[in-house]
């Protein structure tokens, strides 16, 4: 059997609207017994501000994830779940950022699973008394993360970056906004972003591409929808300057959790743009302290680091930061070094064979995620909303020069746009 990069080489994934305006795609990997299928709406956490007509409409936080919950109701009481693995498939369901998405996996019935997952997607059972009870589960797993001190630190440090972007929050929401949740509002949100005009619906795995069309288009010819609402996600009005420079919070662990982060400077980029610049960041992230770079071994044989120290970058049009941190044993003593390490890169430069070094692990990172139906399906979808294709990530990665990165170091990782966030021991006192 060919390897899925292999694969890849060879076919191209059919892209397709039905009927019904849902935009289908489907993947050939021909030898592979596996099949994945990820159905995806563009409305996330992040999407609470969206303009209808003339029209601004506010969203509670954790609304889409709300949302998700609430797809999985079936007026009958029977458990979705269960019909999946009544059949030796599984199914799943997560919302992020800027998507929810519902997935299944199955090694054959792939008819019944495609059926299975547009059923219960696309059709919404809503009761008073299964909105009262969904809050209450929500607000229990709201309550359980409050409890988890890597979560603890992470949030904390967002909320010190950020002042109004939901970013700053969790995907659940808050428990204000979980409660202010209604009927109205899901089904406000399910008519509006959950129309097949604004889903995908990707499928791969060793598929017949006229066959899998044949059987989404026989599923959607049954259904009516109502008109398509047009609407476009609206920016949260955000200052420059960071929220506050330092959050410290207690809880009972046995040893400190920092995060240092730095909030870029806003710059609306796009498509390509997107992309550039999460290279730029995860390259020079792994010069910088990466966890083969010089820098990391000298924080690691010191003791201020472990093998869980961990740099990141996230970003899109709306926001953009970088996250370096872990457990240490001395939080204020990591937060110097951390930026002593930056200013010495700043005064030196970086080299060029440093920055080929990153790319060729970079690269090689990526490539070894796309041997995974699941990885390649959620690449697809990140790159269809932003508008670019594979193929781009090589081409961008190879246009990046030590001149960018550099030009982001001194413009976005300065201290006085970083907040720090300690998650630290109760002590006697406390």
């Amino acid at each position: 059997m060919a390897s899925l990069l292999e694969t890849l080489r060879k076919e191209e994934p059919v892209i397709k609207k039905v009927s019904s305006g849902l935009t289908t795609v489907i993947w050939p990997f021909p030898g592979f017994q596996k099949k994945y299928g990820l159905f995806s709406t563009p409305f996330g956490s992040t999407n609470n501000r969206v303009k209808i007509a003339d029209k601004i409409c506010e969203i509670p936080e954790g609304a889409a994830h709300f949302l998700e919950h609430k797809i999985f109701a079936e007026e009958t009481g029977e458990n979705v779940f269960n019909k999946f693995a009544a059949i030796g498939a599984s199914c799943n369901a997560f919302t992020s950022l800027h998507s929810t998405n519902y997935l299944f996996s199955t090694w054959e019935h792939l008819d019944v699973c495609l059926n299975l997952m547009l059923d219960f997607v696309q059709n919404l059972y809503l009761t008073e008394e299964g909105l009262e009870k969904e809050k209450k589960v929500i607000l229990q797993e709201i309550k359980m993360y409050r409890d988890h001190p890597e979560w603890r630190a992470f949030f904390n440090l967002l909320q010190g970056l950020y002042h109004n972007h939901p970013i700053r929050n969790d995907i659940a929401g808050t428990e204000e906004s979980v409660l202010s949740i209604d009927r109205e509002i899901i089904e406000f949100c399910y008519e509006t972003f959950y129309h097949p005009e604004n889903m995908v619906f990707i499928l791969l795995g060793d598929l017949d591409p006229a066959r899998v069309l044949e059987l989404i288009e026989d599923n959607q010819s049954r259904r009516k929808f109502p008109a398509d609402r047009e609407f476009s996600f609206l920016p949260v009005p955000e200052p420059e300057h960071v929220n506050r420079r330092e959050s410290r919070e207690y809880l009972s662990i046995s040893q400190p959790i920092v995060h240092l982060g730095f909030r870029a400077v806003e710059h609306p980029c796009t498509g390509l743009g997107l992309l550039k610049r999460e290279l730029i960041y995860a390259l020079l992230l792994d010069i910088i302290l990466g966890s083969g770079s010089p820098a990391f071994y000298e924080l690691y044989d010191e003791g201020l680091v472990d093998d869980g120290f961990s740099t990141s970058f996230s970003g899109e049009k709306s926001f953009g930061h970088m996250i370096m941190g872990g457990r240490t044993s001395n939080p204020e003593e990591l937060r110097k070094r951390l930026l002593k390490i930056i200013e010495k890169v700043k005064d030196e430069g970086l080299d060029i064979q440093d920055l080929e070094r990153a790319k060729k692990k970079l690269w090689g990172s990526f490539i070894s995620g796309l041997n995974s139906l699941e990885v390649l399906a959620g690449q697809f979808i990140k790159d269809c909303r932003r508008g670019v294709k594979l193929s781009h990530h090589f081409l961008q990665l190879e246009k990046v020069e030590t001149g960018d990165l550099m030009e982001v170091l001194e413009r976005d990782i300065v201290e006085e746009r970083s907040s720090f966030s300690i998650v630290e021991p109760f002590t006697e006192d406390e």
